[in-house]
């Protein structure tokens, strides 16, 4: 039997297929990775109630609460570990395979597009979506629906219209960089021939009801970003080269990381000391660059619609002028990129193998880690190791940004005295200055024997600074981004 006939020939086969594959991996150890800061953010909203969920998401945090009360649904069908804080996002990264292979599928065919689906469903990238509690599985979920449903409704479907508005302001109360996908849904009716689209009128008229819906929910979007405004300009940074990492180092490691994910380091020095590193990063930065040209210079494609592609890869890079997004920020350019894929399957009989068997063999070392492969950062790892040495007389000093001590609470028994600098209380929306660590060390040791300083990478002084003049009595890194140093006077 010729099961790829076989499949192709029945597209509800080839989309239960992929969707299948893509949930099996991101069950598979879905709770073996330390939740991060901004999962421990999430999960210290679960044990609220939906109002003061939403209220308190809005004062402390730069997205709509949207993606939070998706959360709250996945624990309350779940539990609150880490798997039922993950499940609704595991879920919705892996049905995201299915709008993008339809979309795929009307413009080239089934056969190319089940290439696209099957790589984003065993994608390091994609599969890091899933296993995250957090609300860019279900960003791309939506995402990619809202262009599906869009390219439908321009060509003259009349239920896929009624669905553009509600699925424009769902995704934007999920998260304000969704306007990517919006604006593109919206541009995408231009690239649809003149005798076959949709009225301009009825355009229009969809565009005038989002615009009034969405405009109170924009008066937040705005005090959310003067609110992270305000943090950046409290840094003080050189704006200069603030720029030019982002042209230099940022903006390439994004677009080398859409197959990988967090496998990939941020490029530099550090990088190249590591011949691994090295190899991935040419290897799917060249293959990235081989698959978009490959696309854009064939005529595979509709002209305009492939003017549209370029714009949707090239346009989502200028948002480093502004702000300074990660990959996953930017999951909008994988509609570009499985085009790319569907493209390249189409011309070359090998290609989609290859290609799968590249993103596949990168799921190894991604579930080899207990961290999250984007941060490093094993608070479980570090609870453990710090309550099964710890004695009477001590205390731990937890120094990791702004969620810290919920990170370091959601693993630690509770038992023992701890003081978490700078993330006590991150549910606010006013920066409130704190004390530094090094008075912190010196309050602590004066009433205590010893101290255990818990420091996560992504938050918190350089160690060097915090343990002069003290006496370490041990020094150990739980994982690449998560040190636990034990000081006394």
């Amino acid at each position: 039997m010729n099961y790829r006939k076989y499949i192709t020939d029945n597209p509800r086969v080839a989309y239960l297929l992929v969707y299948s594959v893509g949930m099996l991996l991101r069950l598979l150890l879905i709770g073996a990775k330390s939740l991060w800061v901004d999962e421990a953010y999430a999960a210290g909203l679960m044990e609220m109630n939906p109002m003061d969920l939403i209220r308190m998401s809005i004062a402390g945090s730069p997205h709509p609460p949207l993606a939070f009360l998706f959360l709250k649904f996945s624990t309350l069908l779940f539990g609150q570990g880490e798997v039922g804080l993950r499940l609704v996002p595991a879920v919705a990264s892996a049905l995201a395979a299915v709008p993008l292979m339809l979309l795929i599928a009307r413009r080239i065919n089934l056969s190319s597009a089940l290439w696209a689906g099957l790589i984003w469903a065993v994608s390091p990238f994609a599969v890091s979506l899933g296993q995250e509690a957090w609300l860019y599985g279900i960003v791309s979920f939506l995402g990619f629906l809202f262009i599906d449903i869009a390219d439908r409704a321009w060509n003259g479907s009349r239920k896929a219209l009624y669905f553009i508005v509600p699925i424009a302001l769902i995704g934007m109360l999920l998260q304000h960089m969704f306007g990517l996908f919006v604006a593109a849904g919206f541009a995408l009716y231009f690239t649809v021939p003149l005798k076959e689209r949709l009225p301009w009128r009825q355009l229009a008229l969809v565009s005038i009801i989002f615009a009034v819906l969405y405009s109170p929910f924009a008066v937040l979007m705005l005090e959310q970003a003067s609110f992270r405004a305000d943090r950046i300009s409290r840094a003080a940074m050189d704006m200069a080269a603030v720029y030019r990492y982002r042209l230099l180092v940022r903006i390439p490691t994004v677009f080398v990381r859409l197959i990988p994910g967090g496998l990939l380091l941020e490029s530099g020095r550090g990088m190249l000391h590591d011949t691994k590193q090295i190899i991935f990063w040419l290897t799917f930065g060249a293959g990235n660059l081989f698959l978009l040209f490959n696309l854009f210079l064939r005529n595979l494609l509709d002209r305009k619609f492939r003017i549209w592609l370029l714009f949707l890869f090239a346009v989502p890079f200028l948002i480093f002028l502004k702000e300074d997004p990660t990959v996953r920020h930017l999951t909008i350019l994988w509609i570009p990129l499985g085009f790319a894929i569907a493209a390249a399957s189409r011309k070359w009989k090998y290609a989609g193998p290859i290609m799968l068997a590249a993103a596949a063999i990168m799921l190894l070392p991604y579930y080899n880690i207990r961290s999250f492969p984007y941060h490093r950062s094993d608070w479980r790892g570090a609870a453990v190791y710090v309550e099964e040495r710890f004695s009477d007389g001590e205390s731990v000093l937890v120094l990791g940004g702004q969620s810290g001590g919920l990170a370091w609470d959601y693993y630690s028994s509770g038992s023992f005295p701890r003081a978490a600098l700078g993330g006590e209380d991150p549910y606010r929306n006013s920066i409130v200055p704190g004390r530094s660590a090094q008075s912190a060390v010196d309050s602590l040791l004066n009433l205590h024997d010893s101290i255990w300083l818990v420091k996560d990478y992504w938050g918190g002084p350089k160690t060097s600074d915090v343990i002069r003049g003290y006496r370490v009595l041990s020094e150990i890194w739980i994982s690449p981004a998560m040190e636990v140093i034990h000081i006394s006077k």
